[in-house]
């Protein structure tokens, strides 16, 4: 497979875009036809859209019910069902960062690309590896004697990640070299930091905690702790977010095709279908959290106008729950809903994080927690869960009350220590982070996520999505020997990858 080079117009471009996640090698051939330049700033564009893509990862979607944080009452309009499919393979954004690559070498912004193009190639390798397992890399987007290779080989997990962790460490410095250099144009086409490579780099070094973090299970083979002590121990060099202003963030608007996704316009379709999840609103329930007024309305059935903040009036649905005796509870007034103030009173809603400040925080809690750097492994815990909190809005007041209950102050370095840290963690991406409340819960199992008759898949939560039907088809060779080395030949959802052994 072979990166896009050429293309006719803009035009062209656009209908490229619309193949999405097409995995057909062939297809991204090049064409000597097709004119020989697209602006980098377009083709960031178009990146940074598909790492966006809201109607599939972000708020209250699928990704968000797979996570717990909120549950379907209504059978006709979606189920509770952990039957998954198949993942998406990314090949088609990653060659248009190959083409935004190629095109910016031609500019003398072509550090400010490169650094972010290398940051892509490593979040999209991370989003498609940790759905499947190994997959095509070295090969994949290459030619072998001007051909282009139509059947790349699959790539272990443990050299992907590998390979994503010296793209992420190649992008800090790349991005250092790109904010040195002077009289050199801005980024062009970046709506979600307007061109500002401060948070870039700031988002690229959270991130990679992130990644370090989720292989908490190979520290002995990828030399994890002594990475992630690299990345705390200087942070002159690599600089990490400061707060919540720098969070990599998606706003909605009122205009066409940007609404948050539950608005007035849609309040009649879907408020009583939408209810809170179990494995959310209980640990705020437990932990008397003031978060919980912020994200959830009582349910009315039980709601009295002279205690507005009985914790008893909040009663969620758990995920394994049949859907008809949650519709019946629905209609009866008996279940919470999101809270119409937040939620529903506009086409903006509240801001999107897909790579956050408390996030880093708690990541570095949990390794203090597990001993791989030195530090206050509470003092980043209270700070992530302030983070969050200023998210929310809660005030100052609300907030150290909170943080002095006896159930919420860090118990230490032990395994109470990070359950309390995967526990807020979780709590911190509600309707955020696209899947990653799911990843660290099939890293550690906190929170304890519900299973019930309305999950199918045996009463299971899977562990994978299977690879597309497309490989098969076009790469059967393959996809088959990486299944046969991974799990034992099956492309089974419930198969154990190499990250999580």
């Amino acid at each position: 497979m072979k990166t896009i080079q050429h293309y006719k117009s803009v035009l062209l471009l656009a209908m490229v875009f619309m193949l999405g996640s097409c995995t057909n090698f062939e297809d991204l051939a090049d064409d000597p036809n097709r004119a020989t330049s697209v602006p980098p700033s377009m083709l960031l564009t178009e990146v940074l859209r598909v790492m966006n893509n809201v109607d599939d990862e972000g708020p209250w979607s699928g990704a968000q019910r797979d996570n717990q944080f909120w549950a379907i009452s209504f059978d006709y309009y979606g189920n509770q069902d952990y039957n998954w499919g198949s993942a998406s393979l990314r090949y088609t954004t990653l060659s248009n960062v190959q083409a935004m690559e190629k095109e910016a070498g031609k500019l003398d912004s072509r550090n400010k690309y490169g650094a972010l193009a290398k940051f892509f190639n490593a979040y999209f390798l991370d989003y498609m590896s940790k759905r499947m397992g190994d997959i095509p890399m070295s090969e994949a987007l290459q030619a072998k004697n001007n051909n282009p290779i139509t059947k790349p080989k699959y790539d272990t997990q443990k050299e992907v990640y590998t390979e994503v962790l010296r793209l992420l460490d190649a992008a800090n410095d790349q991005i250092t070299v790109a904010k040195a250099e002077i009289g050199t144009t801005a980024v062009q086409g970046d709506f979600l930091f307007k061109g500002d490579l401060d948070k870039w780099q700031r988002t690229i070094n959270t991130f990679r905690l992130r990644v370090l973090i989720s292989l908490s299970k190979k520290t002995g083979e990828l030399d994890v702790a002594s990475q992630f002590n690299k990345i705390i121990s200087n942070p002159s060099k690599y600089p990490l977010m400061e707060g919540i202003k720098d969070n990599m963030t998606r706003y909605f608007s009122d205009e066409t095709g940007n609404n948050y996704k539950i608005n007035p316009g849609n309040y009649g379709f879907n408020r009583n279908r939408n209810i809170m999840g179990g494995t959310y609103l209980n640990i705020l329930k437990q932990n008397n959290d003031p978060r919980i007024y912020k994200v959830a309305d009582p349910a009315s059935f039980y709601f009295k106008a002279n205690d507005p903040l009985n914790l008893n009036a909040y009663i969620a649905a758990n995920t394994g729950d049949e859907q008809g005796s949650m519709q019946v509870a629905s209609d009866q007034g008996k279940l919470s809903y999101p809270n119409e103030k937040r939620y529903y009173s506009n086409y903006i809603g509240e801001a999107y994080i897909l790579i956050g400040y408390a996030e880093q925080q708690f990541a570095i809690a949990e390794a203090i927690n597990r001993g791989w750097i030195n530090g206050d492994a509470s003092a980043y815990y209270n700070q992530g869960i302030k983070a969050s909190m200023e998210f929310y809005g809660v005030t100052a007041a609300d907030v150290t009350a909170f943080l002095n209950q006896s159930t919420v102050v860090y118990q230490g370095n032990n395994a109470t220590g990070l359950e309390q840290i995967l526990t807020q963690k979780y709590v911190a991406f509600f309707q955020n982070s696209e899947r990653e409340s799911y990843f660290n819960y099939r890293r550690t199992g906190i929170p304890k996520f519900d299973v019930g008759p309305a999950n199918k898949n045996g009463s299971k939560i899977p562990t994978r999505w299977k690879y597309p039907q497309s490989e098969f088809e076009t790469n059967s060779e393959n996809v088959t020997a990486a299944l046969k080395s991974q799990y034992g030949g099956t492309d089974d959802i419930n198969a154990v990858m190499w990250l999580i052994k």
